[in-house]
């Protein structure tokens, strides 16, 4: 029912009929779901290392705690332990 007022709802319908009888189908399907999510991670690790040198440089030019948080949207918690 859905499926018939939604174009994009039908696409996704469509493609789990396809992809529930196709056992090949279904097996690429979830090997590229699984390297999206793998690429996904590797942004976010990248990110938080980036994040936390920023932080870290900020702290080194003598910056106070709470400016560092503000800039880098890290908790003060993480910026204690980069200071420590």
């Amino acid at each position: 029912m859905l499926a018939e007022k939604n174009k994009d709802i039908k696409k996704a319908y469509d493609l789990l009929q396809i992809i529930s009888k196709d056992e090949k189908a279904r097996m690429l399907y979830d090997a590229r779901e699984a390297e999206l999510r793998d690429q996904l991670t590797r942004i976010e690790t990248a990110e938080n290392k980036g994040r936390a040198e920023v932080a870290k440089n900020l702290l080194d030019l003598g910056m106070e705690i709470s400016t560092v948080v503000k800039a880098t949207g890290m908790t003060e918690e993480e910026v204690k332990r980069l200071k420590a």
